[in-house]
């Protein structure tokens, strides 16, 4: 019989004389031997003992007289012991005879029993270690990933106008470089619009600083219902839009396309200030030399005169006036103002 009493769990096995494995029964003088000596941690010799009906020999109840020998292993600490019984009576000297045979069994038994002790503690620290690496990996991941989202939030924020939720002054020429880029190499009609919102400051001293603020608001809806999600419309800073558009059409049509958009809101909300824009449209050259920030100066002149020319005409003059505008080429010749009211 092989006895293991290992981490609070008992494994028994017993062997007949042809070393095959045989049913286990807890009672026999057998097991009693066994358990004794691994919790006295001493041998056993029994030299004469009466056998029981559940144990066997070649399958059959063995009967009579026996003597038993119980050997625990390794010596300090036994965690197994190796029993033998003998269908016969035997001197004690005779057994004694055979305890360096079971202290040799039980050691080559300790010895693998501690190798798959060590290769059980090997693979516990390899698992625990690769569990630390993948968690490791899994909180790296989750980390990058918080990161990527602080950087895409700080993103939008530095490119974002709190105000209107428009892009700003930095995030037009982020996404307008782009699109101007494409517009110069595939040689597509682009154009710059640059839009002034008129009496602002009136609309701050008359109806106060949030009204003003609507105003904006407004002013930005509008400029967005009027272009394509394709297009790059922003403010750039107080008073100031701007948009370049992909656009085959011709100022007039951008122009008009404004117009109807600030009428249509007109009707549709109960405003208490008027909604008045000047802008300066300046179709792009895919084949000059001009840079984005070059055409959005040329748009804010054009503004500028708009502006200037409206101011000499009175603020109820606000009939739309517009003409065809030169190419790039023919910038330095005096431009024709454009403006949109409501």
């Amino acid at each position: 019989m092989l006895l293991l009493a290992l981490a609070e769990q008992e494994y028994v096995t017993e062997f007949d004389r042809s070393g095959l494995m045989q049913p286990v029964h807890e009672g026999t003088v057998l097991y009693r031997h066994a358990r004794h000596a691994i919790d006295s941690q001493t041998p056993v010799l029994v030299p004469d003992t009466a056998t029981d009906a559940n144990l066997r020999s070649g399958g059959f109840p063995t009967r009579g007289r026996a003597s038993v020998l119980a050997f625990p292993f390794p010596p300090i600490k036994p965690v197994g012991v190796l029993a033998v019984i003998w269908y016969r009576r035997a001197r004690p000297q005779q057994l004694a005879r055979q305890i360096s045979t079971l202290r040799h069994i039980g050691e080559l038994t300790a010895a693998a029993l501690g190798n798959v002790g060590f290769r059980q503690v090997i693979e516990g620290r390899v698992a625990a270690r690769t569990e630390e690496i993948a968690e490791a990996a899994r909180e790296h991941a989750m980390e990058l990933h918080r990161r990527d989202r602080v950087e895409e939030e700080l993103h939008r924020i530095s490119v974002t106008d709190v105000m209107t939720g428009m892009l700003n002054r930095r995030g037009f020429f982020q996404h307008a470089e782009r699109s101007f880029k494409v517009a110069q190499r595939q040689g597509l009609p682009s154009a710059l619009i640059y839009a002034d919102l008129n009496e602002l400051k009136s609309v701050n001293d008359g109806l106060g600083h949030d009204a003003g603020d609507r105003l904006i608001q407004d002013v930005g809806r509008i400029l967005q219902e009027s272009f394509r999600d394709s297009d790059v419309v922003a403010r750039l800073g107080g008073d100031e839009f701007a948009a370049f558009t992909l656009d085959a059409a011709q100022p007039e049509v951008i122009l008009a396309r404004i117009q109807s958009n600030i009428e249509h809101f007109r009707q549709r909300s109960s405003l208490p200030y008027r909604i008045s824009l000047c802008i300066g449209i300046v179709p792009c050259d895919p084949t000059s030399d001009l840079t984005l920030s070059d055409y959005l100066s040329l748009a804010d002149k054009r503004m500028y005169e708009q502006k200037k020319a409206r101011t000499k005409r009175g603020i109820d003059d606000c009939s739309p006036k517009s003409a065809q505008l030169p190419t790039a080429r023919q910038q330095s010749m005096s431009p024709t103002p454009i403006r949109a009211d409501s």
